[in-house]
């Protein structure tokens, strides 16, 4: 039966049971696993990461499998955007929980001719959803259920990536994707410790409940191989009828009879609609630094502006650390999000370009109320609204190429595992991302609107700065833009290598918190004594997070950095992925034949 703990020769198990749905022995359940030995890596994992460095490219991702795969496709001779693509398909495969074909997908790219752009795979509400029902829901206390499954596009996000700025087809970067959910991958230490706080709502799911948990009941320890044959043969059947199938064809019309039948919006026009909106990176400058930013929809903005308002204090504050440095970052993180969320949140015809609160002037007006030693006043700060965040659970891509190309991708479902449904057969767990809308106010910029794409707080970033090219992205919800900007920060300020930036204890601001609060992870320099007198200058909320040790899941609270680096000057790749998500970065060993590509 699959969902079990098979002893013996997992790889070759998860065939035969991957055999037996496709022949429909096994037609309910979607997932096997096997426990290898070794102990539950799970909690208490010590904050530190490998830098992994080659002459022929770089993978960084959230994932063993997924940055192998990416690996695998450079060494085939692809270049920056197939790897990338091919790693976020395997995301989908190895973590479920925070990204697949049921979510939302952002990708930045920085071409070797110079050319940078955003394509934005922004989930779109369904024509059908009512902000009324679900506001009664929302009131009512019940589980929104189906209703706020919003219409997904990382599908046609990914493949609009690879047909206009890729080398290969779907099917050769599909591949690797469906090999390892046919012969399975080992369940991380991250996918272990969040999943653990939403056991009992995919218990209650009929079907994802088998695609996850070993015999549909209990979570296997970090370690066990799982496999996910229905998710295979959905993938496959992508790979040889394309796109179409997911929006147009039969499994669009399996996805509308099953959503349908729960009471979800999402009906067959919504998904034949879709279409993948692209425009010019969000440009900025960071002191000698040339920033590439995604624009609004997504976070961007927010990394801009906190790199503006640092910028206008001497880089020797922020190269050293000191209290005086904790608290201008969290004020620069602060003003940064209530501004980026007053004004870029605006109807899109407003902030085309770059917007007014952008600008120099506007960063110097704002650091002048940035007062060492005393928080800003929330009335000071001019607090007008206040915008709930997609994204809960994301998971970052960071990949380049020998040829100068590079991509920043970030993936979510909003929530871990989104809305924990799954239409059985199809193996992949649809997004929640509707939930998090405001439906009682028409003018708010995120009250419910037929077929709007709505924004989130994914910020993938990339930026050149003395010869040096630098791709990274994070996990974080409303943490993600303070997370990239610290290590932004860390490495021209502090003149911190990769490994360096990415480990060192960060400061972030957790405005999504109720109340608004003061993150800090406490490790060497950081003291107890700094977050006291941080604290009582004002920030009166605040989480602490003392290392070592600590479990995993607190861990990866403050961020998922994963990153490359190219220094032209040694003509060395170096990759780091961010320890307090399990992540994993590596190089090719050779590249064959790289292709330029459109």
């Amino acid at each position: 039966m699959d969902g079990v703990i098979v002893p013996g020769r997992a790889i070759d198990r998860c065939r035969v049971l991957g055999a037996l749905v496709i022949t429909g022995v096994i037609v309910m359940f979607g997932s096997c696993a096997h426990r290898e030995g070794g102990r539950d890596q799970s909690g208490r994992p010590p904050l530190v990461a490998s830098e992994a460095r080659s002459d022929h490219g770089m993978v960084s991702t959230g994932s063993v499998e997924a940055t192998r795969a990416g690996v695998r496709i450079l060494e085939k001779g692809g270049n920056a955007v197939d790897a990338a693509v091919a790693a976020a398909f395997v995301l989908g495969v190895a973590d479920p929980g925070g990204s697949g074909l049921g979510g939302m997908t952002y990708i930045l790219i920085s071409l070797s001719n110079g050319r940078a752009v955003a394509i934005d795979g922004s989930v779109i509400s369904p024509i059908a959803a009512d902000p009324s029902t679900l506001l009664a829901i929302r009131d009512s206390g019940e589980s929104f259920g189906a209703k706020v499954v919003a219409v997904p596009v990382t599908l046609a996000a990914l493949n609009r990536a690879l047909e206009r700025y890729g080398t290969m087809d779907l099917k050769t970067v599909l591949a690797p994707a469906i090999e390892i959910a046919e012969r399975g991958y080992r369940r991380s230490p991250n996918s272990v410790a969040w999943t653990k706080g939403y056991l009992d709502e995919i218990r209650a799911s009929r079907y994802l409940r088998f695609v996850v948990l070993n015999d549909g009941e209990d979570l296997g320890p970090a370690g066990d191989i799982v496999c996910r044959p229905d998710l295979a043969r959905t993938l496959r059947r992508i790979a040889d009828e394309g796109v179409d199938s997911f929006y147009r064809g039969d499994i669009a019309a399996q996805m509308v009879a099953h959503l349908r039948s729960l009471g979800g919006y999402i009906r067959r026009s919504d998904l034949a609609s879709v279409r993948v909106p692209e425009s010019p990176a969000l440009p900025s400058r960071y002191r000698s630094a040339e920033i590439l930013a995604f624009p609004f929809p997504g976070a961007g903005p927010e990394v801009v502006e906190s790199l503006n308002i640092l910028q206008t204090f001497p880089t020797e504050v922020l190269a050293d650390h000191t209290v005086k440095r904790l608290h201008l970052l969290v004020e620069a993180y602060r003003i940064a999000q209530i501004d980026h969320r007053q004004f870029a949140y605006r109807p899109v015809q407003q902030v085309m370009g770059t917007p007014g609160y952008l600008g120099e002037a506007h960063a110097r007006a704002r650091a002048a109320l940035i007062t060492p030693g005393r928080a800003i006043l929330e009335t000071d700060l001019e607090v007008k609204t206040s915008v709930s965040i997609l994204g809960e659970h994301t998971t970052q891509v960071s990949v380049a190429d020998t040829l100068g190309n590079a991509v920043s991708l970030t993936q979510t479902l909003c929530r871990q595992y989104g809305v924990k449904i799954a239409t059985p057969g199809l193996g992949f767990p649809y997004n929640s991302c509707l939930e998090f809308l405001d439906f009682e106010n028409p003018e708010s910029p995120l009250f419910l609107s037929a077929r709007r794409r709505y924004p989130s707080g994914m910020a993938p970033t990339i930026f050149r700065d003395n010869g040096r090219l630098v791709i990274l992205g994070s996990a974080g919800s409303d943490r993600i833009a303070p997370s990239v900007t610290e290590v932004i920060s860390n490495i021209i300020d502090r003149n911190m290598d990769l490994r360096a930036a990415v480990v060192a204890p960060r400061v972030l601001w957790n405005s999504a918190h109720d109340p608004p609060r003061v993150c800090l992870e406490i490790a060497d320099p950081v003291t107890t004594n700094d977050a006291d007198r941080l604290q009582g200058s004002g920030f009166e909320h605040m989480y602490r997070l003392v290392y070592p040790p600590i479990p995993l899941s607190d861990s990866a609270f403050f961020g998922g950095v994963n990153a490359v680096l190219y220094d032209a000057a040694t003509g060395i790749f170096s990759g780091v992925a961010d320890p307090r998500r399990s992540g994993y970065a590596e190089g090719p060993r050779a590249v064959a034949n790289p292709q330029e590509g459109p």
